[in-house]
């Protein structure tokens, strides 16, 4: 007994011993931080990831925040049978379910990690068809993550501000903290995004003109809900969005971004 005992401690411990050779290994199957993004491709794909969580949207509409704001408002009433119990939920702006607002959640920090992982990424690819092509990207990237952050704050109110894919424990942010956060990734998607004319930054991709146009959204909201003159921006950048620069932003998407309305 004894003796087997002693057999089974050694090999233990030759196992141990080589744990560190095993587990660093180079993956020959999977895409991780080690291997991807290495391309322009693999950088396309990396971000077409961030906008493939929207898709949960369709899975759960109830959770969704514009069915939410919608519902919540007075354009329309919630449902009548016990299959539309979510959204009599929110018509009376009740908790329908346990947990009820938990996909949102979760799906919307999915987004924002994946944003943060991009940005903490991209310049790993050290070949581009065009500086243009980055510059798109890095506008989408900083877009999403504003984007998911506007839909969490708008029914969370202040909600942890997460900038790393670093696993840490923080704590709720101030609702100024996390607006200022979206205007800052709204003003780098509108420095970043190229000046080209629908649809010639693709079809179905964030632009310049998204930005400048949901810079404007998020400011009304901001100022008019709080009571505020101006969008903060973080205090390591200073400054703030006025009323004048949104302006700005605006005149430029309507005369240069190619979209227009339809004639009467």
């Amino acid at each position: 007994m004894k003796k087997n005992l002693i057999y089974f401690v050694s090999a233990l411990c030759m196992i141990l011993a080589g744990c560190d050779d095993f587990l660093d290994t180079e993956s020959l199957t999977m895409k991780d931080t080690s291997n991807f993004p290495v391309n322009e491709v693999d950088a396309i794909q990396m971000v077409n990831g961030i906008y493939s969580v929207m898709n949960r949207n369709l899975a759960d509409p109830e959770e969704d925040p514009f069915f939410i704001f919608d519902i919540a408002s007075d354009d329309r009433l919630g449902g009548g049978s016990q299959s539309n119990i979510g959204a009599q939920g929110v018509d009376r702006l009740m908790n329908a379910y346990v947990d009820w607002m938990k996909p949102l959640w979760q799906q919307r920090y999915a987004g924002i990690n994946r944003a943060n992982s991009a940005l903490e990424t991209i310049d790993n690819v050290k070949e581009w068809s065009s500086d243009t092509k980055k510059n798109q990207l890095l506008c989408e990237i900083h877009f999403l993550r504003a984007f998911y952050y506007f839909n969490l704050a708008q029914v969370f109110n202040g909600v942890p501000l997460v900038l790393s894919t670093q696993p840490q424990n923080l704590p709720r942010s101030t609702p100024d903290e996390v607006y200022a956060q979206i205007a800052s990734d709204l003003k780098k998607a509108i420095e970043y995004g190229p000046s080209l004319r629908y649809p010639e930054f693709g079809e179905g991709r964030v632009s310049k003109w998204a930005a400048e146009g949901m810079m404007a959204r998020v400011w009304l909201f901001y100022t008019g809900f709080y009571g505020k003159s101006e969008l903060p921006l973080p205090a390591d950048e200073g400054g703030a969005v006025s009323k004048q620069q949104v302006i700005t932003w605006l005149e430029d998407c309507i005369q240069n971004s190619g979209f227009g309305l339809v004639s009467d």
